[in-house]
């Protein structure tokens, strides 16, 4: 449990900036936005403190800038009206808006130098001076503004929750400190071998001492270049390898970073409770751009580009947190998105309460808050088993975090499911373990970006297997592969294993071990197509396979993918054929005690798939249906024997167990019967005086509480 401890309540924050104007100067906008951030229910306000010159010179006791002062202001309001304030103390580069729109230069302690031997206004995250000026900047910071700082209660300590890094983003420097520094971590890598590393790099060097920048950096090596394409994946080109190399430096040195600053702020002040926003736009579900019309700085969004690998980061600070955007890579809204990045926030601290991250506002190229409601956000938060939650936010109008424009039907959801949440979160008790894992696909999450083909369909089969089992009722975790070498995989008896292509650029033998001795103690296994973590495994063999359409249970299933399969497997069971030539488009085979089953194509995403398309017209006129369509839906089937009962798909209904009650959100568009006995806290209970109290409104959630 987390909870604010001047309110008594839950802990629920929002970030509140001043970049723009009116917040800017005008002294009654930012007192009237104060009170109704209260109105909305919000006890904690993050304010916008970066490390900027401004914030220096008034430590030094020197007038207040325009920005500062108005800080100062802001802090007044939210004292007078009961509220706490934390702070967003440090960014990857200050701001990256500076000078348009912040007039105070960034403090870097030091920087990164360019290819060109410019300064690169970039953090050097290694750099010693750079921590401790970071430090410095916090420790300032609490001494000046730290009387009416927010404190909470965390799992029984009372702590001070502090925004310690937002967005991070590691950068080479090519100085000599910083070719010698990535020359150091390639030698490492790879085991002292320059020759293997030639064999990879197709270079000719004979020192990691002598490799140069052009050929070990893939912006000078491929100038123009994002990434790869399927093809020099499959070719394992070298541009896969230097990319990937890349890639993994910036997720170490990330790693390196947090552990650092860790002991650095907790050396400052034991109660800091280092809750940095790891990205504002998601994780690996994020929204391409490209999609969107007149789209800018897309490529910020991706976390593919970024370099890292939010679980490992996980460990070194106190809470792993990111603001969810519900929406899909296309554009589309998508609350579901929300839920599955908080199962994912919630196995990143795992043994540990943790804080939810939300968006709120007018999302940028799509109006989010007219397809979702802010009740149904928060219910699905409240479903992950987050004690608290932070908020993007009020007056960031580059970024669309505009709570003081949005219309009051949106206002009067998020303060009721605000309310909702005070009143519910302290009744759930403990969150039941989950029975199914889906492993999140650190390799290509961390090296994959929108810009290799097909990345949608292959991100979206993470979203679609969690969609699918939370459909048929089975709460699910999405996990990293951790969990198969600190012994804690045992509680699970499903795992799917979801598309990650890039596998064999990051192979992992302990995980490979980890895997098929979990599957040989009894465990459940579904895999898709071509998938090499299941071939190093559990030893599936899957042959390519043109696009068909699949045979199971006597009907016919269209397919929407581009990557298909068939398989080899002696003494399989054959649960579904392709259309045109009978080979095994699906099939199920004993390993020791436990169960492979293989599909020869992406389920996740044909699960989440938004188009039917067109029957074939070799098929005349014969019956063919999506995969959402079949009577018989082949991954219910063996979900069913594994657990030896009957499943119920209830599609769009996602349901949490906790010790005192269940959470029930409907993110359908249709009211939904819940049978459940017990006393149901609904959202906006006015609605229910006059309905059936066992039926759930679209887009809203409920808590029924069990009877003792």
């Amino acid at each position: 449990m987390i909870s604010e401890k001047k309110s008594r309540a839950p802990y629920l924050n929002v970030w509140f900036g001043n970049f723009y104007r009116p917040a800017y100067d005008d002294q009654a906008f930012v007192a009237e936005g104060m009170e109704l951030l209260k109105k909305l229910g919000f006890n904690s306000v993050l304010l916008d403190s970066k490390d900027w010159e401004d914030f220096r010179e008034r430590y030094e006791g020197k007038p207040a800038s325009q920005y500062v002062g108005m800080q100062e202001f802001m802090m007044e309001q939210i004292k007078k009206r009961g509220l706490s304030h934390t702070f967003l103390a440090i960014y990857l580069n200050a701001d990256n808006l500076y000078p348009n729109i912040r007039f105070s230069p960034p403090v870097f302690g030091e920087s990164v130098v360019t290819a060109k031997g410019n300064d690169g206004r970039w953090y050097r995250y290694w750099s010693e001076k750079a921590q401790e000026t970071m430090t410095e900047h916090v420790s300032q910071l609490l001494e000046m503004y730290g009387e009416n700082m927010t404190r909470i209660e965390v799992d029984g300590k009372e702590k001070k929750p502090l925004c310690s890094m937002w967005d991070p983003v590691v950068a080479p420097s090519f100085d000599e400190d910083g070719k010698n520094r990535y020359r150091s971590w390639l030698e490492k890598r790879y085991n002292g071998d320059i020759e293997t590393f030639n064999r990879f790099y197709k270079t000719e060097a004979n020192s990691f001492e002598t490799i140069e920048p052009e050929q070990y950096w893939f912006e000078l090596r491929y100038p123009g270049k994002n990434g790869f394409s399927e093809k020099e994946l499959k070719d394992r080109d070298e541009k896969c390898r230097v990319w990937m190399d890349n890639q993994r430096w910036k997720s170490d040195e990330l790693v390196l970073y947090f552990e650092a600053m860790q002991k650095k702020l907790h050396a400052l002040d034991p109660q800091l409770y280092l809750c940095p926003d790891l990205s504002q736009w998601g994780y690996f579900l994020n929204v391409d751009g490209s999609f969107l019309t007149g789209a800018g700085l897309s490529d910020l969004w991706d976390t593919a580009v970024r370099g890292a690998d939010f679980y490992r980061i996980a460990p070194y600070v106190d809470a792993a947190h990111f603001i969810s955007v519900p929406v899909l890579p296309n554009g589309d809204p998508d609350c579901y998105v929300t839920a599955c990045q908080h199962s994912m926030m919630r196995n990143m601290n795992r043994g540990r309460s943790f804080v939810g991250g939300i968006y709120w506002g007018r999302f940028v190229y799509n109006d989010l808050y007219a397809w979702i409601s802010p009740c149904e956000a928060v219910a699905s938060m409240a479903a992950s088993g987050a004690s608290g939650y932070a908020s993007y936010g009020m007056c960031g109008l580059d970024d669309g975090g505009v709570l003081h424009r949005m219309p009051e039907a949106f206002c009067r959801s998020l303060e009721e499911g605000n309310r909702w949440w005070k009143e519910v979160v302290p009744r759930l008790g403990g969150r039941k373990a989950a029975k199914a894992a889906v492993l999140f696909p650190s390799a290509m999450a961390l090296a994959e970006t929108f810009d290799t083909e097909h990345n949608h369909d292959r991100r979206l089969d993470l979203l679609g297997w969690y969609k699918a089992l939370e459909d048929w009722q089975i709460d699910v975790d999405v996990v990293d592969g951790s969990i198969f070498k600190d012994q804690t995989a045992d509680q699970y008896e499903v795992l799917v294993l979801a598309a990650n292509d890039c596998y064999a650029l990051d192979p992992d033998s302990e995980l490979e071990q980890g895997i098929a001795a979990w599957v040989k103690n009894g465990g459940m296994l579904l895999h898709g197509p071509m998938d090499l973590l299941a071939q190093a495994s559990v030893g599936s063999r899957c042959l390519s396979h043109e696009k068909d359409a699949f045979e199971c249970s006597g009907e016919k299933g269209m397919l929407t993918g581009t990557q298909f399969g068939s398989f080899e497997e002696e003494n399989a069971d054959v649960l579904a054929v392709w259309e045109t030539d009978e080979n095994p488009a699906i099939v199920k085979r004993t390993f020791g005690k436990g169960t492979v089953c293989e599909i020869g194509f992406f389920y996740g995403f044909e699960y989440t798939g938004r188009i039917a398309p067109h029957v074939p017209l070799t098929q005349r006129n014969n019956e063919l249906y999506p995969l959402t369509m079949l009577k018989k839906d082949p991954v219910g089937m063996l979900l069913e024997e594994k657990f030896g009962t009957t499943l119920t798909r209830k599609k769009g209904v996602e349901r949490a167990e906790f010790e005192n009650g269940t959470v029930i959100v409907n993110h359908s568009s249709y009211p939904c019967r819940i049978d459940e006995p017990g006393t149901r806290y609904f959202q906006n209970p006015e609605l229910y005086q006059d309905l059936d109290s066992k039926i759930l409104l679209p887009h809203m959630g409920v808590f029924i509480e069990r009877k003792v």
